[in-house]
Order: C-alpha cells, then sequence, then structure tokens
C-alpha cells in the first residue's frame, strides 16, 4: 500500500512542482498571464498536499525496518505532517476566516 501511494503521490509531485515551474517562467515572461497567474493561486494547495504525502511515504518507508504496517510510526509522522498540512489550509484562507491582520502603515 505505501509503496503504491509513494509512487501516485511521486508523479503528481514532479507533474504539479513542473506545471508551477512553466506557469512562473510564463508569468515571469508575460506570456498566458491571466492562466498562468490564476494557476499559480489556485494549485498551490494541491502541490502542498502531494508534497507532504510524497515526504511523508518516503519518511515512512525509509524508516520502517519490518514488514507489515507500524502503527506507532504512522502516528509518529502522521500528526507533524497533518499539522503542518492544517497551517499551510489557514495561512491560504487566512483572509477568508477573518482572522486579525497587522495594519500596513
Amino acid at each position: 500500500m505505501s509503496q503504491s501511494l509513494h509512487r501516485l503521490s511521486a508523479i503528481l509531485f514532479y507533474l504539479l512542482a513542473g506545471s508551477f515551474f512553466v506557469s512562473y517562467l510564463l508569468l515571469r515572461n508575460s506570456v498566458g498571464l491571466p492562466w498562468s497567474q490564476w494557476w499559480l493561486k489556485v494549485a498551490d494547495l494541491p502541490l502542498a498536499l502531494v508534497a507532504v504525502l510524497y515526504g511523508g511515504t518516503s519518511l515512512y518507508r525509509s524508516v520502517k525496518r519490518t514488514e507489515g504496517v507500524s502503527a506507532p510510526l504512522l502516528i509518529m509522522i502522521g500528526i507533524p505532517l497533518l499539522v503542518f498540512f492544517t497551517l499551510l489550509i489557514v495561512l491560504n484562507f487566512w483572509n477568508v476566516l477573518g482572522l486579525p491582520q497587522v495594519p500596513v502603515t
């Protein structure tokens, strides 16, 4: 299970990261301006989710010593990654959630 999830998240990570790179180059060179700007705004959380999955499965597969599923290891790796992804969601939707902001002078 972890091997197939690792392969799937690796493929998705490289595809999304490559599309971000191309989109940034297009935006920087003023080619396809509205679509590249839209893609950079919209696809940041899917890229972060795939990166967390890819990194988590890589760490799990490199640390796990025995065959089968190790529940304590899953918890030790999964909880910090879940907290990190939740932090990214909160930072991404900071204005929508109505959280306080520092006034700009």
